[in-house]
């Protein structure tokens, strides 16, 4: 699975969120892990550079870490799809300075569209939380 993960995210080197940093000095370096569920789960140090409101992380941050999580779940099972609908909830506001967890997984699949759900948590609550519909490129 981890074989398979590596050669399918090659496609995200340059990517703002996920891009090797040699690739795309702007990225986030995120870094997945695959879990025996067939999850990916992350973490992110959450820094003022990417605040919305003082003190708060910009929504859209939310956004495109809920979105790489998703991203790279179906990564790891050597799939390569586009956002086609995103839908996040966001619970509580994510403060600056904070770690948090990312977590995503797939929910279904059916006739190239793919369901997957993602979460930011920090250690005792849902931060944000969404739900996407993916396709492959044709």
């Amino acid at each position: 699975m981890m074989e398979q993960y590596q050669i399918t995210k090659q496609a995200h080197d340059n990517c703002i969120a996920c891009g090797r940093v040699d690739n795309n000095p702007d990225s986030l370096g995120l870094t997945f892990m695959p879990q025996q569920d067939g999850s990916v789960s992350a973490s992110f140090d959450v820094s003022a550079r990417y605040q919305g409101y003082d003190g708060f992380l910009h929504g859209g941050m939310i956004s495109t870490l809920l979105d790489a999580a998703m991203t790279h779940c179906l990564f790891a099972q050597g799939i390569q799809a586009l956002t086609a609908e995103l839908t996040v909830r966001f619970s509580t506001p994510v403060e600056i300075g904070q770690k948090v967890r990312l977590k995503a997984r797939l929910t279904g699949q059916r006739r190239g569209i793919y369901q997957l759900e993602a979460s930011i948590t920090d250690e005792q609550q849902l931060l944000a939380r969404a739900t996407a519909k993916f396709i492959e490129p044709k």
